[in-house]
């Protein structure tokens, strides 16, 4: 694995590139605190990848929404399902948004934990070379 840092002062973030990072709870331990999460990914995505993520993610409470593939999902409606699922698991302010893929989903999930109760963690979790450019 390699990691690259994003230096930002307190905001500050790592990249860490490899593979099978997926299936590693030790890289989502040490980056992603919250004891809450709501997987945001989509109906391609989500065969492939969803359930090494959940092992990954093992001992902490969560929630998932599987929306739909395809920019014409970009929209409000959409952006609705993600704050109505964010209600619905009860996460608060200290829990974060995991984006499982990338493009519209990394959009999407991205715009709403900046809106979210003023905004709450969230990590990128691409699955392409081109989701991670992303």
């Amino acid at each position: 694995m390699q990691s690259l840092s994003v230096h930002l002062g307190p905001r500050s973030y790592p990249i860490c590139i490899g593979s099978g990072l997926i299936a590693r709870p030790e890289l989502f331990e040490s980056h992603v605190r919250a004891r809450s999460v709501l997987v945001v990914t989509n109906e391609v995505v989500a065969p492939l990848y969803l359930d090494r993520l959940r092992g990954a993610l093992k001992g902490r409470r969560g929630a998932e929404l599987v929306l739909p593939d395809g920019e014409r999902h970009k929209n409000l409606a959409t952006l609705e399902k993600v704050f109505d699922a964010l209600v619905q698991a009860r996460l608060h302010r200290d829990d974060a948004i995991l984006a499982l893929g990338g493009g519209v989903i990394g959009d999407i999930a991205g715009f709403a934990a900046a809106c979210y109760q003023r905004g709450i963690a969230y990590a990128q979790v691409p699955t392409t070379l081109l989701a991670q450019v992303d």
